[in-house]
């Protein structure tokens, strides 16, 4: 899989993180703005991307284990620490990784995923902030 193919792969994972954060410190329900931005080492960034997502207040609720199925990953070794929520990611032959939301507020997180895979380590950074109402 070459790099281009893998950050998209990532940034797809990337945004489905909210799923991540749902659960010990609740979420505002509404309209989410996710954005991610992958670095590539060695090659020129794909850029920010972001998506909206509406947040019901049962997905904001909801306590479920996590997935990101968008980018093919499984959520294992989830942990969370008040504000922090801690993962690493199992992408079967892609690679493994980890990620990090840190909540701000109820209306506002950040975080960071990483994926390894050949010997390349592709990092993703987040901001999410809630927008409105759905």
């Amino acid at each position: 899989m070459n790099a281009y193919r893998l950050a998209l792969l990532l940034s797809a994972a990337s945004l489905a993180a909210p799923a991540v954060v749902r659960a010990e410190e609740h979420l505002q329900p509404g309209l989410w703005q996710v954005t991610a931005t992958v670095d590539l080492p060695g090659l020129a960034s794909p850029g920010p991307t972001t998506q909206t997502e509406c947040v019901s207040q049962a997905d904001a609720e909801a306590d479920g284990l996590p997935t990101l199925e968008k980018g093919g990953c499984r959520v294992t070794d989830l942990k969370r620490s008040g504000s922090k929520v801690t993962w690493n990611l199992d992408c079967g032959p892609v690679g493994k990784g980890q990620g990090e939301i840190v909540y701000r507020s109820s209306t506002e997180y950040e975080g960071w995923m990483k994926l390894e895979t050949a010997g390349t380590v592709v990092r993703t950074t987040l901001h999410a902030k809630r927008v409105g109402g759905c």
